[in-house]
């Protein structure tokens, strides 16, 4: 019989070593070591209270024991400048929730989804084109889409009942009329019940919001998301007739806050629209879906209507408004692939739900919005998902206040051409 040699006998020895170890620990005879486990950790600052996640982040530490979440809720106001701090710190976070008017001021500081993730071609199909016009930059994706925010059109079922007004507005002519007969004045002109909230920007938020969507459904907008010029103020060709969306749109709101006018209901001794709504010192107004949740708990008593925002009459495209919110990655961030595994994760089809019916919104994926949604009011926000637009505001603080100033003076008697054009010189000022 052949002897093994001494080096022969210590290597089978220390096979039956290594294997009697092996074995203890998945037994569990030597502690530690099977508890053991690596683990990554992804940061997520975002907008939002962390419960509208819980769903979602539970879904995902299901499926991935080993990386776990950490959600920060931050200040929309505040957002770029700890973004920036961060990055000077170095602890920047892995993903941020971005609404579609701090993309430009965070651009510089965002990764490029690689591709291995989705295609420019996949990205289109996928999501809505509210979202991709603004992360998607030459065919450089940026941000993963998963809510958007639409106007609609809120009002008093038991008002338009009482007036003998069967059903909501469609068209701007209906809306216009409507309006009329739910305002109610005392005998000497004063209004007492306004039939519809527009005409200022003083004590409308939504002001700029509402004439966005006007000149958006006019055919032209106020930046041009994919060339990022000024296109606020252009004429173009309607029945052979040169006219300005802008100016247009411009008369239109201002009409409702002039006393001369019959479509006179809204002035500056109202409170803001929902405000006034739930008082029921208001009849319909234009505002974000996003503004439901807090109406529908403040106007308990009303029986609240909520359906798509008026068109003009013989439109051939029906045009909205809306605001996208994605999942971003920071330049800066040292886990970028994960980032990007989680982005993309949160946007499936039966998890981004998880998330849009939490926050009362519409996803952006264009497969769940066909799908609609049981819910009344989230199945007129999906709806008005599918045709909304957007348009590439560079700073939405500044930006806000050139179009409530062009607002305000043409509410106050200033030409609408004149109020659009220093509009124009002011907004691409910004972004030079």
């Amino acid at each position: 019989m052949h002897k093994m040699s001494k080096l022969q006998v210590g290597i089978y020895i220390g096979v039956i070593f290594i294997t009697l170890i092996v074995v203890f620990i998945f037994l569990g005879v030597i502690p530690g070591l099977r508890q053991t486990s690596f683990s990554t950790t992804i940061v997520m600052w975002g907008i939002f209270p962390e419960d509208d996640f819980k769903s979602a982040l539970g879904a995902w530490q299901e499926e991935n024991a080993s990386i776990s979440i950490v959600y920060v809720q931050k200040n929309p106001a505040s957002y770029t400048t700890e973004l920036l701090q961060a990055i000077a710190a170095g602890h920047v976070p892995d993903i941020m929730v971005l609404p579609d008017t701090l993309f430009h001021a965070n651009q510089s500081n965002l990764s490029q989804m690689p591709s291995l993730f989705m295609t420019p071609r996949e990205y289109s199909e996928t999501f809505t084109g509210a979202a991709t016009s603004i992360f998607m930059q030459s065919d450089a994706i940026y941000g993963i889409p998963f809510a958007l925010d639409p106007m609609v059109l809120y009002w008093n079922r038991d008002f338009f009942a009482s007036d003998a007004i069967a059903t909501p507005p469609v068209t701007w002519d209906e809306f216009l009329l409507d309006a009329q007969k739910l305002t109610k004045r005392t005998p000497d002109g004063n209004l007492i019940r306004a039939g519809a909230a527009m005409g200022l920007a003083s004590n409308i938020p939504q002001s700029t919001d509402i004439v966005s969507l006007l000149i958006l459904q006019g055919g032209t907008s106020i930046i041009d998301p994919a060339t990022r010029t000024v296109t606020i103020g252009e004429s173009r060709l309607i029945n052979q007739i040169q006219s300005s969306p802008t100016e247009t749109a411009l008369l239109f709101y201002a009409d409702f806050a002039r006393r001369e006018k019959t479509s006179y209901s809204w002035n500056h001794t109202f409170s803001p629209p929902e405000d006034a709504f739930s008082r029921e010192d208001l009849a319909m107004f234009i505002g974000r879906a996003s503004a439901y949740r807090s109406l529908a708990q403040r106007s308990a008593h009303i029986s609240i209507g909520v359906s798509p925002v008026p068109q003009y009459k013989n439109a051939s495209v029906k045009i909205n408004y809306a605001n996208a919110f994605a999942f971003t990655v920071p330049l800066q961030s040292q886990q970028q692939h994960t980032a990007w595994r989680v982005a993309t994760f949160f946007a499936k089809p039966d998890i981004v739900p998880l998330i849009t019916n939490r926050i009362v919104l519409a996803p952006a994926r264009r497969d769940v919005l066909g799908a609609g949604h049981s819910f009344p009011p989230s199945s007129v926000f999906y709806e008005e998902a599918l045709r909304s637009r957007t348009w590439y505001d560079p700073d939405p603080a500044r930006s806000s206040s050139i179009l409530k100033n062009m607002i305000e003076s043409v509410a106050a008697g200033r030409e609408a051409s004149l109020a659009a054009a220093e509009a124009r010189t002011r907004l691409e000022s910004l972004l030079k």
